[in-house]
């Protein structure tokens, strides 16, 4: 039997509303308060540096960052560890997951959003879902091995020392839940029975939460044989391909911060490289902030973190040329990739309906 298709994750329209404008006003009131702290100035010339040399290297990271993205899915998606999804659909299953997570609390939508376009694109939902958790991990892995070198080589005077006292408890949990995650993959039987006790265990509280603990139960026994079936091909056939699957996640974050890096030096010239290891402690934040998409939040940890390595005139440009580039770009392609998919989807159900019916 076929693994179902999950439904349209597109959110109500008052939803979608209210997502888009909790994004828009968070970004503009960080904005606002970033101006305010370090006002820009002297803004011709700084955009004169910005030469076409700087906009083609950018314009250049950028194509990379969206491959990439869409690589370590397309990693395991191909043909012999899972069922295979183009690199192209893998990329547009990226971009549907920075839509929904740009307009949802605490990201919470990409996930679902993903799931989507990879099953309406040849994967099986189970694959989908071990596809999506592995690559989380190995998102973890990167920020806590990438945090810790970063507090370790970053000059003493780069970081207050209460932000370096969070910033260090933040890495240290990061590790501790790759590694709780890694070990559930591990003892999957394990897993599955404290799920089902969890499941059971909410199902006591109010309507909606039953509601969500049921659809949880149905999922977990619908999946469970193809979940278990996903993790002994990863085991059995991917070791390889894990190892690939860290080293693209790797070279997917150091390739946004060195995008960071390259716009930092258009607009102010040279850059010390501890500015790296500072975007990576930045994002670290970012990627767990409670926001929609991080909104607010980035705009006000540039100024806590950044600095001291961005003079005060450039910093604001820095952050609106630097969110277009890891962000508000992505979240466009999404929004036409995610509608799309569900236009199609209406189609083919109605499609279904008619041959049914005649």
């Amino acid at each position: 039997m076929a693994s179902p298709q999950p439904s349209s994750p597109i959110p109500a329209r008052s939803k979608l509303i209210v997502g888009t404008l909790a994004f828009g006003g968070l970004t503009a009131l960080g904005l606002v308060a970033l101006i305010r702290w370090r006002p820009p100035s002297e803004l011709d010339s700084i955009l004169a540096r910005i030469t076409p040399g700087f906009t083609v290297a950018l314009l250049a990271l950028l194509a990379l960052d969206f491959t990439l993205g869409g690589l370590r899915y397309r990693l395991l998606l191909d043909g012999r560890v899972f069922s295979r999804v183009s690199l192209w659909h893998c990329m547009r299953a990226n971009w549907a997951n920075m839509l929904l997570g740009a307009i949802t609390p605490a990201q919470t939508g990409g996930g679902a959003a993903q799931l989507y376009v990879l099953c309406r694109r040849g994967a099986r939902l189970s694959e989908a879902i071990l596809c999506s958790l592995l690559t989380f991990v190995a998102t973890l892995l990167f920020f806590a091995l990438g945090g810790l070198a970063a507090l370790g080589f970053l000059p003493g005077e780069a970081l207050s020392r209460g932000v370096l006292i969070a910033l260090a408890v933040a890495v240290a949990v990061i590790a501790m839940l790759a590694g709780l995650l890694i070990s559930a993959v591990a003892a999957q039987r394990r897993t599955v029975r404290l799920l089902r006790r969890a499941l059971n265990a909410v199902s006591r509280r109010g309507t909606r939460v039953r509601r969500w603990a049921a659809a949880g139960r149905r999922l977990l026994s619908r999946e469970i044989d193809r979940l278990a079936s996903g993790v002994r091909a990863v085991a059995s056939r991917g070791k390889v391909t894990l190892v690939w699957v860290c080293a693209a996640t790797a070279v997917l974050y150091l390739n946004k911060y060195f995008m960071g890096f390259v716009l930092a030096a258009s607009l102010q010239g040279p850059v010390d490289l501890s500015f790296i290891g500072l975007q990576l402690l930045q994002h670290i934040v970012l990627y767990f902030s409670p926001t929609p998409g991080a909104s607010g939040v980035a705009e006000a940890s540039t100024g806590l973190l950044m600095n001291r390595v961005l003079l005060a005139e450039v910093t604001v440009l820095w952050v609106v040329g630097w969110r277009l580039l890891t962000t508000f770009f992505g979240t466009i392609l999404g929004a036409f990739v995610l509608f799309a998919e569900a236009r199609r989807h209406v189609d083919d159900v109605r499609a279904e309906e008619r041959g049914a019916a005649a």
